[in-house]
């Protein structure tokens, strides 16, 4: 069943502990509320039940659409426009806040459109996910200190990968690793179709002040499991994981990422909660 706008929280008697310890929260949207053609900047997404901290570009690059869905009538579809890169021109942004958690699960449904571009002399770009305190990404060392990221992004020909940002990645930006099929294929993303990804992320324990190497992140692409991930810092100060990163974009810092013609990407059915049920 397609996601509704919703946000549940803690009731009861136990309100007085949930706040102690941050409330526990299910957060989502189908993109029906919204008119067609409406952009999903900050207001939009709020009155669908979401605390944003900031967007970017969405205001010009999204908008309700209803031509495409997966269910329901509506999806947001979000542009990439021809010879543009990077989050400032080319797809968009929005930083949405969640109740602060050790573990999260978070859901999508994306169709790229028949004539996607995956890129020029480099081919990539990035596709929202989970993450938590400052959101460490962008090239930045992840010190423990300044959060994390587990996005997800396309590579050449479709490949598709996990994209994480950690106080162990091997060199300065994110560190790719492939999702594969149980039968050891790589997973590689269609044009014109829906598909899902389901991704769960637990955060690292801490003793004594230390990280500890025992987070962990799972995959799944249209309901099997892809990745299993374990062993990994996050964390060493207690960040949670505190924001769905909608942040997808051609690049890279380079022209050399940019698509070589304007296309697309619809995105319908998000969901996160800290209950696996919920979202898949």
């Amino acid at each position: 069943m397609k996601a509704t706008a919703r946000q549940t929280f803690i009731t009861g008697a136990a309100v007085a502990v949930a706040f102690a310890f941050s409330l526990v929260s299910t957060v989502g949207t189908g993109f029906e509320e919204q008119p067609a053609g409406t952009a999903y900047e900050k207001q939009a997404w709020e009155q669908d039940g979401f605390n944003v901290a900031w967007t970017q570009t969405l205001e010009k690059n999204s908008a309700v659409d209803d031509q495409q869905a997966y269910a329901g009538k509506n999806s947001l579809k979000v542009t990439y426009p021809k010879g543009t890169f990077g989050p400032g021109q080319n797809g968009g942004q929005a930083k949405l806040m969640l109740s602060p958690q050790k573990e999260y699960y978070a859901s999508y449904r994306l169709r790229f459109s028949e004539n996607f571009s995956w890129g020029g002399k480099h081919e990539g770009g990035k596709l929202p996910g989970l993450a938590g305190g400052d959101n460490c990404s962008g090239g930045q060392s992840c010190d423990g200190t300044n959060g994390f990221s587990a996005r997800f992004m396309w590579r050449t020909g479709g490949k598709a990968v996990l994209y994480l940002y950690h106080m162990d990645k091997p060199h300065q930006w994110g560190e790719d690793i492939d999702l594969r099929h149980v039968n050891g294929k790589e997973v590689v993303f269609p044009k014109g179709e829906w598909v899902q990804l389901t991704e769960r992320v637990k955060l690292n324990t801490i003793t004594s002040g230390k990280a500890n190497a025992d987070g962990e992140v799972q995959v799944w692409f249209n309901g099997e499991e892809v990745l299993d991930k374990r062993g990994i810092r996050f964390v060493s100060n207690g960040d949670g994981v505190d924001n769905f990163y909608f942040s997808t974009f051609h690049g890279g810092n380079s022209s050399a990422w940019a698509p070589q013609e304007t296309c697309w990407i619809w995105y319908d059915d998000l969901k996160v909660s800290v209950n696996s049920s919920e979202v898949r």
